[in-house]
């Protein structure tokens, strides 16, 4: 029997939340993970750390260290940079039995991701959500370029009628815009309700780098 993979550092250095009561048997892993769009590095915003952790051929192989060792049933990626989606993360993806789709922004270099077991789930529906049709919600167009994903996943083993609405976002960056990104949000929300209203069985789960904190107002 060969050895069990030692965790890589990053992982054995980061610090998670302990829920306290075990998950039940048929539960199911999710991570959501800003993986930060290599053309967005730049060396003034990362002073701490050397020109050499930057690039993305030390990057790469640390980041799919991490993705292997953690190997979740779902994975919503966010900042995934298009040249790296088809030169790494599309090809990881297939080889490690995931399904995956990507939603780019019109005019950035990344987008987010959303990717399933195929042993545990089957995609059934999906819907790509532009962020800048705000005027839905206060009658004013923002113009971030922000997007969504939504995909609709069904449990290919367990419940046939059980499955789940899987929301990834990377809602406005900019601290001050609070009022911007709640209107992204409610957006989304309502987004994720018409798929909710078309699958009344299946339950959400909402991802996403929300550049926000629990006092933001």
């Amino acid at each position: 029997m060969s050895k069990p993979r030692p965790p890589p550092e990053s992982c054995v250095d980061r610090k998670w939340l302990n829920l306290g009561t075990p998950p039940p048997t048929s539960s199911f892993t999710v991570m959501s993970y800003n993986v930060l769009c290599q053309k967005l590095v730049k060396r003034t915003m990362f002073p701490y750390a050397s020109k050499a952790s930057l690039k993305w051929k030390t990057r790469r192989p640390l980041l799919l260290a991490e993705l292997s060792y953690l190997k979740p049933d779902i994975m919503c990626l966010q900042e995934v940079y298009t040249k790296n989606w088809d030169d790494t993360y599309d090809h990881w993806f297939k080889r490690e039995g995931y399904g995956a789709q990507m939603f780019q922004s019109v005019y950035k270099s990344h987008g987010v991701s959303v990717s399933w077991n195929k042993e545990r789930f089957e995609v059934v529906d999906q819907l790509c959500v532009r962020m800048d049709g705000t005027e839905q919600v206060c009658g004013e167009k923002l113009e971030t370029d922000n997007v969504a994903l939504i995909v609709v996943l069904r449990f290919t083993e367990e419940d046939k009628d059980a499955g789940l609405v899987v929301s990834n976002t990377h809602l406005y960056w900019k601290p001050s815009a609070c009022f911007e990104r709640l209107q992204q949000q409610v957006l989304l929300q309502r987004a994720v309700r018409k798929m909710q209203d078309k699958y009344p069985k299946y339950a959400c789960i909402s991802c996403g780098d929300y550049n926000t904190t629990p006092d933001d107002a």
